[in-house]
């Protein structure tokens, strides 16, 4: 294989109309209509510059001339979907019987799936380590580049403190919840927590676990918080994607607000919401700030490659109520020297290997394992 194109097989007469490609698709497919409005897209351009590269690194061949094969839609996430299996039938029969290995990519926030077709290679947000099968890997989540849009691709770097900052911006019920039903929901949700329940049932823990880790930290005396907690929820909207504030005209003001709390914030805090993963860890890495990360049995990107606890503070389950304790340690061991290249190069590692193109130009990488 040549390493500077990986050549894949696909079958696009499976698109329908309408229907979005897999992301991997974008510089033969094109954007669609609500990706390229700004009106319904708060992410807006983060797909451009890999539109523009992407022919250079992957190449659409023939099933005899290719390296790997990619089902060009989403799997569904339905249980015993026959319809969805129908359609894909004479496409997953035709990979199979070649025994090239076939990339499929499937939805977030997602505690089911069952991939029927051999040799694949399974990308999805939210795995759990403890059940993850061998060919199933952790996806990343596309935004646009911060840095680039907000601080002239200039990353502000900052110098190291003597007591350092948690920042986090989001929904995090019931704190900030008027009272009500709601609130009285997600305060039994918060000590079922607490109680040990959602190790069991942990697709019903939803924001509990980042809620936990707020109030350690709020009430902790050896670190500083820059929190700021929102009384609604920011995702959904008319591309599934971000929609922070839920109204349009104030999703600039809260987007711009939320990459201030982490460019002003020396450690970001990161815990699963509804799925078991965090969106806000990559934006993270993309301002060059230390992720503040609670593992909930999770399984990061490129975990056969990365020393990911080089650049965060890893932080298990059991030891959230320490959070403040492990962040000191983290930062106690850096020299202002090494705070400050380490905001580089966690910058530059989101670069490398988390935007659009980075990613999967580092596609063949999987192809190894």
């Amino acid at each position: 294989m040549d390493f500077n194109k990986i050549k894949l097989y696909t079958d696009l007469s499976l698109l329908k109309i309408d229907q979005p490609v897999v992301d991997l698709l974008v510089p033969f497919c094109g954007q669609d209509s609500k990706e390229r409005n700004p009106d319904l897209n708060i992410t807006l351009g983060r797909f451009d510059d890999y539109e523009e590269e992407g022919k250079a690194f992957i190449e659409l061949t023939s099933l005899e001339n290719a390296d790997a094969c990619l089902l060009p839609i989403r799997y569904s996430q339905q249980k015993n979907d026959l319809e969805f299996e129908e359609e894909i039938k004479l496409f997953s029969q035709l990979v199979g019987d070649s025994g090239k290995k076939t990339f499929v990519f499937l939805g977030s926030d997602i505690d089911y799936f069952d991939v029927k077709i051999k040799n694949a290679i399974i990308f999805c947000n939210t795995l759990y380590q403890s059940k993850r099968k061998s060919n199933e890997y952790a996806f990343t989540f596309f935004f646009e580049d911060f840095i680039a849009k907000y601080y002239n691709n200039q990353l502000p770097t900052s110098t190291k403190p003597a007591i350092p900052t948690i920042g986090f911006c989001g929904y995090a019920p019931p704190l900030a919840q008027k009272p009500g039903i709601y609130k009285l929901k997600e305060v039994f949700r918060l000590m079922m927590n607490y109680l040990g329940v959602m190790k069991t049932f942990p697709s019903i823990s939803a924001h509990s676990y980042r809620v936990r880790a707020l109030l350690a930290i709020m009430k902790s005396k050896k670190v500083k918080n820059n929190f700021i907690i929102r009384t609604n929820f920011g995702f959904g909207g008319p591309v599934g994607g971000l929609y922070p504030g839920g109204v349009k005209e104030l999703n600039s003001s809260f987007r711009e607000a939320y990459v201030k709390n982490i460019i002003e914030s020396d450690y970001t805090l990161c815990v699963r919401g509804y799925g078991n993963n965090s969106i806000r860890f990559f934006e993270a890495l993309c301002c060059g700030r230390i992720p503040v990360f609670v593992n909930t049995d999770c399984v990061l990107p490129f975990d056969f490659l990365i020393d990911w606890k080089k650049y965060c503070v890893w932080v298990e389950e059991a030891d959230i109520s320490r959070i403040p304790e492990k962040v000191l340690e983290f930062h106690n061991k850096l020299s202002n020297e090494e705070f400050k290249a380490l905001q580089v190069e966690i910058r530059n590692l989101w670069k490398t290997y988390f935007t659009p193109e980075g990613f999967f130009k580092n596609l063949h990488l999987y192809l190894n394992i």
